[in-house]
């Protein structure tokens, strides 16, 4: 096991002027032997102003904005990525796809750089390339560049949360790129399958929400051409939208109040969920440590907690006081509706102060109490696959002792006398995997797939069959296993501690395969090596981001 230099580095800030108040340089991030990079984690001190000083008024917290710094000496590209603890999780039932909305939008100019096209320009001019993804649980956003235009696109790209502009035009024409991803989702078997199983899930947990969005779900286009434009009227709609809408706007609303507070639940989520404290920061280049932190400190420790401030503003172009009283109304009912859509999701680090329960989105009581059950789809593609989900227990917060590690490597083996190599030599399957689809604070979705041959696909029970088998001599083992261990006494050999009890022996043995791949596997290049990271670090923390699940 390597670690990073532990050394103190408040005495590197000379370099960095402006800056009155020097950040917490955090524990050293434990590292592979092969990983021949440099890591600085530390954590953000309080916000700066547009000079680079420290704001007046501040109350002795930090920042809170977790940043790790890497050096690659041997990297071309400079890449930076912003991970947000939140996703769709978070979404407001009333309108799902916020979180993925609010990805795209964060794109689209800042107070800075207002120009919707410059980051992209920028980057394209200079090697680069960016991209941003919203699962449940997280928001990430990334890009990379030739190294020598490291600082200019970093400079853009943190300003994209420092101040972005999120203007009532752009929220119009963005949600119509959201519609279209939405579309192309259509067509995908795979993502057609998912939405089916969200449909099946308990309609109160998050995992049930529709995380992508549509132009129906976040209806902020204002009025389609042809569109009929007169009020709503209460009998006309029930939807939890068309009430809120109908509670502020005293009985009557239009396709442009509805725009309008699309814009205003945007504009609360981003102040409830991209505040400092739930961010982090990854950067990576071939630039010093310190030369790093010189780019990075200043830049993200302007990023105020907005949520901290007070709901002030007006309809953009608005004169009178009507709209602008309006729009008050708009505000406090969508941070009302954020607020507690935040609550439905789970705490994303393991070191939270509320641990979440076991609480699964798959019930036998959602289908009548009876299971298992089956659902058959008609694909759009020429495919013949069966997939089989189990509900378990969350393993988020024992990343190194998951007994869903076991579980896939037991199911996905292919050697002789494993499920894959009976069902392969009988002509049933071609292939197999196996692993969680769903890993959550509060829940794992275990799953199994299998493409089928033409025989399989009739005589499916029977492959069933033989993984329920399996699955049961699992349980049988694990169970002897869990109450009479004899342990491994000096005089006992490697095949006699294999025959009394050769669940542990395996588990020994992908424990060490995991150590060993973690120790001699060089890092992947920057561009997808920094969005991971910082997912991971807001996870597991900075010390243990690199070595989750493999020690």
């Amino acid at each position: 096991m390597k670690t990073t230099d532990s050394t103190c580095h408040r005495c590197r800030n000379a370099t960095m002027t402006n800056i009155s108040l020097s950040p917490d340089y955090l524990l050293p991030v434990i590292k592979g032997k092969s990983d021949y990079r440099s890591y600085r984690p530390l954590i953000l001190p309080y916000p700066l102003d547009d000079e680079g000083k420290v704001k007046d008024g501040g109350n002795g917290e930090r920042n809170g904005l977790t940043v790790i710094l890497i050096q690659d000496q041997n990297s071309k590209h400079f890449a930076a990525a912003v991970s947000v603890a939140s996703g769709a999780s978070a979404d407001p039932r009333a309108l799902p796809g916020i979180a993925h909305f609010c990805e795209h939008m964060c794109f689209l100019g800042s107070e800075a750089y207002p120009k919707e096209n410059e980051y992209k320009q920028y980057l394209s001019q200079h090697g680069g390339k960016s991209n941003a993804s919203t699962s449940a649980s997280h928001t990430t956003y990334q890009f990379d560049v030739l190294a020598d235009y490291g600082q200019k696109a970093l400079d853009i790209f943190s300003n994209f949360f420092i101040a972005p502009l999120f203007t009532m035009s752009g929220t119009e024409r963005e949600v119509h790129a959201v519609d279209s991803e939405n579309s192309k989702n259509l067509i995908n078997d795979g993502r057609r399958r998912w939405q089916i199983l969200k449909d099946l899930a308990d309609k109160n947990h998050h995992f049930s929400k529709f995380s992508t969005g549509n132009k129906k779900t976040l209806p902020a286009a204002a009025v389609d051409s042809g569109d009929d434009s007169s009020p709503h009227r209460k009998e006309e709609g029930n939807s939890r939208l068309d009430g809120i809408l109908w509670s502020i706007n005293d009985g009557e609303y239009d396709e442009h109040d509805k725009a309008t507070f699309v814009r205003a639940v945007l504009l609360a989520f981003h102040k409830r969920h991209y505040r400092p404290t739930n961010m982090t920061v990854v950067v990576v280049g071939p630039q010093t440590l310190d030369e790093l932190e010189s780019w990075v400190v200043p830049r993200f420790g302007r990023i105020p907690d907005r949520w901290l401030e007070k709901n002030e503003g007006t309809v953009e172009g608005a004169t009178e006081e009507v709209a602008v009283e309006k729009w008050a109304k708009m505000q406090k009912a969508a941070a009302k509706l954020v607020n507690e859509a935040a609550n439905d999701a789970p705490p994303v680090s393991i070191n939270a102060e509320k641990k979440p329960s076991f609480c699964p989105s798959f019930r036998p009581q959602l289908q009548g109490g009876k299971w298992p059950i089956l659902v058959t789809v008609l694909p759009l593609k020429s495919t013949r696959t069966l997939v089989l989900y189990f509900p378990l227990p969350p393993t988020w917060h024992v990343p190194d002792q998951s007994p869903t590690r076991i579980l896939s490597h037991l199911f996905g083996h292919e050697g002789p006398g494993s499920a894959f190599a009976l069902l392969q030599d009988t002509g049933l399957i071609t292939s197999l995997s196996a692993g969680n689809r769903v890993s959550a604070p509060d829940q794992n979705l275990f799953q199994i797939q299998m493409s089928l041959t033409a025989d399989g696909e009739e005589n499916w029970k029977e492959v069933v069959r033989v993984l329920f088998s399996y699955g049961r001599l699992i349980r049988d083992y694990a169970k002897k296993s869990m109450s009479s261990h004899p342990g491994q006494a000096e005089d006992t050999t490697r095949a006699e501690y294999a025959k009394l009890d050769p669940l542990r022996r395996i588990w020994d043995e992908v424990a060490t395969l995991d150590r060993m791949r973690f120790d001699q596997t060089s890092p992947g290049h920057v561009y997808s090596f920094a969005p991971a990271l910082a997912q991971s670090a807001s996870k597991y923390g900075t010390t243990y981001c690199l070595s989750a699940g493999s020690l």
